[in-house]
């Protein structure tokens, strides 16, 4: 399925943070948010549909306004392997636009997705108005850089359990509506890979947790039902 454009702009207001930002994108332009959403375009995506592939040239910014997305990127060996899951209020494919205009990962809706697209156009606009949009752009980037140093220290110098168990946590975090059992609605290679190690060596720690009742192993899913023992578990 294509991911299709609407006609209106309308839909919720943002909140979820970006990294250690303070809000998402459409947050910061506070009164003003409502008339850009107009000046925006809406594309819907279907469960499992590639927003846009790693390597191919864009020129637009993604608003994720509804759902969750999975970011990949491909090794050098060839492989596709999970970064992370970025949901409402947060930027995706903006380093297209800042580096050489090609995507640097490939993103796939995890469910019914709702973007709002930034053209070019539209972004320079915003940055002549707005000072604070570079700011948030020049701190968007910083976030993710931080995030995958700590991502990278992790892998160096935690044990791969514990790696397991965080990267579990943060998507706990990711997923959680305010209901438990909190859904993850990942793979456990996506896991794995999140953690830096394989499914093998990441299911193991995954099955002791689910013998001491801390969460459930599903087909494509993980169950987390006790997540205060879950972050104990990652400390």
């Amino acid at each position: 399925m294509v991911g299709s454009v609407a006609d209106d702009g309308a839909g919720g207001e943002s909140t979820v943070a970006s990294g250690s930002l303070s809000g998402g994108f459409l947050d910061i332009l506070g009164p003003e948010a409502p008339r850009w959403r107009q000046k925006m375009r809406r594309r819907r995506f279907a469960r499992d549909e590639v927003i846009f592939h790693e390597g191919e040239l864009g020129d637009t910014v993604h608003v994720i306004d509804k759902g969750r997305v999975l970011v990949e990127v491909t090794t050098s060996a060839g492989d596709v392997a999970a970064l992370s899951v970025r949901g409402p209020g947060e930027v995706i494919g903006e380093l297209a636009i800042v580096g050489d205009g090609r995507r640097t990962a490939r993103i796939t809706a995890l469910e019914p997705t709702e973007t709002l697209n930034l053209t070019n156009e539209i972004l320079e606009d915003l940055r002549s108005t707005d000072p604070r949009v570079d700011r948030y752009l020049v701190e968007l980037l910083a976030s993710k850089l931080s995030e995958t140093t700590a991502q990278l220290m992790e892998v160096l110098f935690v044990p791969v359990e514990q790696r397991v168990f965080r990267v579990l946590g943060r998507l706990a975090d990711a997923f959680d509506n305010g209901d438990v059992p909190i859904v993850v609605r990942l793979r456990q290679e996506d896991i794995a890979a999140m953690a830096g190690t394989r499914r093998q060596t990441a299911n193991r720690p995954l099955k002791a947790a689910e013998a001491a009742g801390v969460l459930r192993i599903g087909r494509g899913r993980i169950e987390v039902l006790d997540p205060t023992a879950l972050k104990a578990l990652a400390r």
